[in-house]
């Protein structure tokens, strides 16, 4: 989720649960907590292409949530010394965890269990950006602006988080459909499925990014998962078998990028002679077939022969 939405999910439980308990300071302090996991986005400091894997990694992990929390909770303490730590060691975790919960339910995955195991479970429910759930967020605030309407905030706020557990539930009953819709899709076209997933499309919980392959063939569909009509969209071949793309794929870092993608394409940029050879690797769970735009996360490896494989950047396939 992106950090507006993070910030106005701790700004909306500071107001309904916390404002009489702690006083001026329950906002800010949710606030703050509701972007405390993202401090592993300090890997993106080096600059590496490659730090991207180590998101939603240790500042996620269930493991060292209770630490980050405490030494939140300590340096809030500070600022806030008339609350007790353990109040604010309590605020701060609920509001780490419930940045978790949120991160979970869309398509990049958390190491939840880091960094005992690189499990990476995703819902998939919710775009990253979702401008309805930052909309219901956002709406008791703008509603409270005038001072006439404050004392009400707390009730506002209330109702908004209600209607954001209505509207999670809404999108999870539409993936539902779309991923019955794509299997039944699936059957009509009489085709072998060797992975099948629905990735959720922006601007909406009614479109669905249907993803399937057979054996080195992606399909890719939009399904429409209030009508369940399914329109077929794209075919993408991934060069899986391809010498030079097995080349790449032994490497220690190309086995990593295949654990944090979903449904990765490997293309051969270079022609099937040409030495240095070029291939690329992306991910499907990027892709978007309601906006058109670059795409990211891309990784390119240059094959000077058996054994030498350079990771060259990251990048548009076939860009300089």
């Amino acid at each position: 989720m992106d950090p507006v939405t993070h910030t106005l999910v701790g700004v909306g439980l500071g107001n309904a649960f916390f404002r009489k308990s702690a006083g001026k300071g329950a906002v800010p302090i949710m606030a703050i907590a509701s972007n405390l996991p993202d401090v592993d986005a300090v890997v993106h400091l080096t600059g590496s292409p490659t730090a991207i894997l180590l998101r939603r990694t240790f500042g996620h992990s269930l493991f060292m949530l209770p630490l980050w929390s405490l030494v939140l909770a300590v340096i809030l303490k500070r600022f806030y010394p008339k609350l007790g730590l353990g109040r604010l060691f309590g605020m701060s975790l609920l509001g780490a965890g419930v940045h978790v919960f949120f991160d979970l339910i869309n398509s990049f995955g958390v190491v939840l269990l880091w960094p005992f195991s690189d499990w990476r479970p995703e819902f998939g429910i919710i775009f990253i950006i979702d401008l309805i759930l930052t909309g219901l967020l956002l709406l008791p605030v703008l509603i409270c602006i005038p001072r006439t309407l404050r004392p009400r905030l707390t009730a506002l706020s209330r109702v908004a988080l209600a209607c954001v557990a209505l509207y999670i539930g809404f999108c999870e009953v539409n993936r539902i459909r779309a991923t019955d819709a794509l299997a039944a899709e699936t059957g009509r076209l009489g085709l072998r499925s060797d992975f099948s997933y629905v990735f959720p499309e922006p601007l909406g919980p009614h479109r669905w990014r249907g993803v399937m392959r057979e054996g080195h063939v992606y399909r890719l569909f939009l399904i429409h998962s209030i009508s369940e009509r399914i329109e077929p969209r794209d075919e993408i071949r991934t060069w899986t078998g391809d010498p030079d793309v097995e080349e790449a794929r032994r490497t220690p870092l190309a086995r990593r990028l295949e654990w944090f993608f979903k449904a990765p394409v490997w293309t051969v940029v270079t022609g099937p002679s040409q030495k240095p050879a070029e291939v690329t690797v992306r991910d499907l769970r990027f892709d978007s077939l309601v906006i058109r735009r670059g795409l990211p996360f891309v990784y390119r490896f240059k094959i000077e022969g058996p054994g030498r494989v350079e990771f060259v950047t990251g990048g548009a396939p076939g860009t300089p």
